[in-house]
């Protein structure tokens, strides 16, 4: 029996590595190797640049795990990357390679598709910055509040260069490499339907939970379990 795979964790839009932690603590406690990025954020083909790096210094296999912005990062950034054994997206954009998973929301929210995107976000010339108010109610409303209040004191400026396409050949990561796309079915964000929809083009294997935007902190048990899982050793 080998090793466990090394778990590298991209975090979503405005977050950072931080918002990992209590999966992390749960995975030590396993074994379980991992690796947090801090994304600068600015552009997609940096960001990706980020997680191909540190994909690079693993020793053995790997699985990324890409929380929302962050799986357009794994999408490009873990492409080509021969140590990486299984994706996991948690509710996360999942497009073709080069396409961010952020856009500015639309003026006029889709019937059916309402979410608090639109009130959350704040844009400045350059970037977008999160309403930490808000945040409460869109990214965290299942979360323990003190630990909520922490997790808003700590969100960043996004560069409105994060929501240019980048031109790539790469092929997307998910076309790849086994896919597993976790649906947060009281997301507020992104729409748990449009988030069924992108896995089910992909052909990834779904699990549903009924989690918010935020299962790495309202729910670090259910996101470690999985992980340990796919990092399991494989057998033989």
């Amino acid at each position: 029996m080998g090793s466990p795979a090394t778990a590298v964790f991209v975090h979503g839009g405005w977050h950072d590595g931080w918002s990992w932690h209590l999966v992390r603590e749960l995975l030590d406690a396993r074994g379980v190797p991992s690796v947090a990025l801090d994304l600068p954020m600015t552009t997609l083909d940096r960001d990706a640049a980020t997680l191909s790096d540190a994909l690079a210094g693993v020793e053995g296999d790997a699985i990324v795990i890409a929380h929302s912005w962050g799986g357009s990062v794994a999408t490009l950034g873990a492409s080509g990357a021969a140590n990486v054994r299984h994706l996991i997206y948690l509710a996360a954009v999942l497009t073709e390679a080069g396409r961010p998973s952020l856009s500015p929301p639309p003026a006029v929210p889709v019937k059916g598709r309402e979410t608090l995107r639109p009130k959350v976000i704040i844009e400045t010339d350059t970037t977008t910055t999160i309403d930490r108010a808000v945040s409460l109610a869109a990214f965290y409303h299942d979360v323990e509040p003190s630990l909520a209040r922490q997790a808003a004191s700590r969100l960043r400026p996004f560069q409105k260069t994060g929501y240019a396409v980048i031109e790539t050949n790469a092929v997307a990561a998910w076309r790849l490499i086994p896919t597993t796309y976790v649906v947060c079915a009281e997301d507020r964000m992104i729409h748990p339907d449009t988030q069924r929809e992108m896995a089910a083009a992909a052909g990834a294997e779904v699990l549903e939970w009924r989690s918010s935007h935020s299962p790495f902190l309202s729910h670090p048990g259910l996101v470690a379990d999985l992980v340990a899982r796919r990092a399991a050793p494989a057998p033989g």
